[in-house]
């Protein structure tokens, strides 16, 4: 065969997976853009916008609250190959996961993840004393995907040359044996251990609890502009239903008024209304 007939090939994204990737880029970009102010704090102590600690939490009277969610769009500003990782783990195994948890299922198991992993990283930081130290980037919601799709498909092979189960008791396990080494020597490094544990706990538990799987396939679920469309349309026959209600009932009155009284007995407002309303069902006719 010739070499130039062979071709390196990716599978597809699926929605979901498009668009957190897409959330995660952005994010990243406007990262750069603002040198870091979204990651990290500055020596002032500003900054770190959307990262997650103890201290940030508490921030904005509850709004601080919010980093639960943006800390998992956001990644580290020196460390490029930390986003890249996370995207790539996104992109493999995430893509497996939604072939059964669907697009709404998909985003709600990646930001549950992301959820669990602050609260481990809390948990552990408060316990060993660096609580302060901003969480930042995807690494917990992508472990829940990892520990998803290797319950889901144990035996895919990565590389050829292991089965996933076996990839993600690795990863786990490491993680595991650093979350040891914090509690042995203290935090050490910039990378939480303990998020990914939380995490891949949640991934198992989605699986084996069947959490999250939506049964609406995605090319079915109506767009936010479709929903809102269809229901200012639903609206709309609503008040012309309503409407052509009351005209019938109003006529039905003049009518029987008419029969018990005569023509003469109407107002000029209801003899008015007949006359228009004869002559548009004359023009219907």
């Amino acid at each position: 065969m010739s070499y130039r007939e062979q071709r390196l090939t990716f599978p597809p994204f699926t929605p979901a997976i498009k668009h957190l990737m897409i959330v995660n880029a952005a994010v990243f970009v406007a990262n750069m853009v603002l040198f870091a102010r979204l990651s990290t704090p500055t020596a002032t102590g500003s900054g770190a916008w959307f990262a997650f600690s103890w201290p940030l939490l508490l921030e904005g009277y509850g709004l601080g609250l919010v980093r639960f969610l943006t800390y998992q769009f956001t990644h580290s500003f020196e460390d490029a190959w930390h986003f890249l990782g996370n995207m790539l783990m996104l992109f493999f195994l995430g893509r497996l996961a939604e072939e059964r948890l669907g697009y709404r299922g998909t985003w709600k198991v990646y930001l549950a993840g992301g959820v669990a992993g602050a609260l481990l990283f809390l948990l552990v930081a408060t316990v060993l004393g660096y609580a302060h130290v901003p969480l930042v980037g995807a690494s917990g919601a992508g472990y829940a995907m990892l520990l998803y799709a290797a319950a889901m498909a144990p035996n895919v092979m990565v590389f050829g040359c292991l089965q996933l189960w076996i990839v993600a008791a690795i990863l786990v396990g490491v993680a595991l044996y650093q979350t040891f080494v914090e509690f042995a020597g203290g935090f050490g490094g910039a990378v939480s251990h303990s998020a990914h544990l939380g995490g891949a706990l949640l991934g198992y538990l989605a699986f084996r609890q069947n959490w999250f799987v939506d049964p609406v396939p995605y090319e079915y679920q109506p767009k936010p502009w479709t929903r809102l469309r269809d229901a200012w349309r639903r609206r709309r026959q609503q008040a012309a239903a309503d409407q052509a209600r009351h005209h019938e009932l109003q006529l039905d009155e003049i009518l029987a008024k008419v029969k018990a009284n005569g023509l003469g007995s109407l107002t000029p407002a209801e003899r008015k209304f007949l006359e228009k309303t004869s002559e548009q069902r004359r023009r219907g006719s």
